[in-house]
């Protein structure tokens, strides 16, 4: 049987050899193929912050290390100071970084493991939960095709219930929006939550429920971790959609609720399909455009298989992700070169200064020897030069004196 993965194929199968871009590439797909977001603890060492903004550092423990990059929209989030030595916790996927044939983490969001209590307590309720059944597709309810009223249950003050309506009104503006103002965090709020889906069922003149709020830390969010929550979530006879802060955060809400949203936004696409208005307008549009451009795509079909083919193409957030660690890498080597440049041409100026220095007369002369010279400046090299009774001058480091041959 094959042991390689399907992008690869065998020496019996292939009539050439791979290059290692092409290894690289296909390892990538591979873990791109299949990357979930996970959790991870450990140890930041050999942090390293680049002028455009982005980390880079080691992430380790007792036995082994991984190196991870963070992108500058994630570091600016930070509510701490990353430094080495600090233990933390992190929200990150495995990516591979092709230019140097690594792979590493990409951090999302990270924090100090001080809030380990937390995840604890999340880790124990979902398990608990997930053992009582709660999570099971087989009790998920699917959203009715026709929606004319929607439930809202979240803070009225907040970012998400403005993004849920403009989404709404712009898919499906005959639709009824019923908001619950309620509290999203603190200590009052899953108590109010549990109480506004119950209502919402007494009540029972919606269609479908959306329950959430904008991102924030975990501690922000622990209101849709609460387990009131999840078994009023549980028992509602309405379908829920739960949409709390953005696609990296999941709370207990998400897996008990009939459908998760990434964010607000997405919560009031799933709740509204698209009107038969605007169906036909992109519909019309559509036709438009292709009777317009017919000729050209069929003059252009060639050039746009052969491209699209390229992997590059395929996965362009790699291509960039890639681009921005090779310019970081560039830089580090640019500023490495010009440090070893300077100091070599401060060696060659120190020791030319040196040779320069022992070459000198003065050198000489500070040694205790002194320069004969006559009175018309000419130097003595010889006896010869001199007769009995003639007057010379003496030459010394700091000073010089006459005197008479003998």
């Amino acid at each position: 049987m094959n042991s390689l993965p399907p992008t690869f194929l065998t020496p019996q199968q292939s009539d050439r050899p791979y290059t290692v871009s092409e290894i690289n590439n296909g390892i990538a797909r591979i873990i791109d193929s299949g990357n979930t977001l996970l959790w991870v603890e450990g140890e930041i060492s050999n942090l390293k912050r680049a002028s455009s903004g982005h980390c880079y550092f080691t992430l380790k423990d007792a036995n082994s290390q991984i190196s991870c990059v963070m992108w500058r929209s994630t570091s600016m989030q930070l509510k701490f100071d990353a430094e080495d030595g600090i233990e933390i916790m992190a929200i990150a996927s495995i990516r591979v970084y092709q230019k140097a044939g690594r792979y590493q983490l990409e951090i999302h969001r990270m924090q100090p493991s001080g809030l380990g209590a937390l995840f604890a307590a999340f880790e124990k309720l979902k398990k608990k939960l997930d053992k009582e059944g709660l999570f099971d597709k087989s009790h998920k309810k699917a959203l009715p095709e026709t929606v004319s009223r929607v439930g809202v249950i979240t803070s009225r003050n907040g970012a998400a219930v403005r993004d849920i309506i403009k989404v709404i009104r712009a898919r499906a503006p005959q639709t009824d929006i019923v908001i619950r103002d309620v509290s999203v965090q603190g200590a009052k709020a899953a108590k109010e939550i549990g109480e506004a889906i119950e209502d919402m069922n007494r009540w029972n003149q919606v269609d479908c429920i959306i329950i959430g709020r904008g991102g924030g830390s975990l501690e922000d969010l622990w209101a849709f971790n609460e387990e009131i929550v999840a078994r009023t979530i549980f028992a509602s006879d309405i379908p829920i959609i739960s949409a709390v802060g953005h696609e990296i955060d999941f709370t207990i809400a998400d897996f008990v609720a009939d459908l998760r949203a990434p964010t607000p936004s997405a919560a009031g696409e799933m709740a509204v399909p698209d009107t038969l208005e605007n169906r036909r307008y992109y519909k019309n549009l559509t036709q438009r455009f292709a009777w317009r451009f017919s000729g050209f795509l069929n003059e252009s079909r060639n050039s746009y298989t052969r491209l699209s083919r390229r992997s590059a193409l395929r996965v362009p957030l790699r291509m960039i992700t890639d681009s921005r660690q090779t310019m970081d890498d560039l830089r580090y080597r640019q500023a490495h070169a010009l440090s070893l440049a300077f100091r070599h041409l401060r060696n060659r100026f120190s020791t030319a200064g040196a040779q320069l220095q022992a070459l000198s007369p003065l050198a000489v002369l500070g040694r205790g020897y002194s320069v004969v010279t006559k009175e018309d400046g000419t130097t003595v090299k010889d006896a010869s030069q001199i007769s009995q009774g003639e007057d010379v001058r003496l030459r010394f480091k700091e000073s010089e004196a006459r005197a008479k041959i003998r």
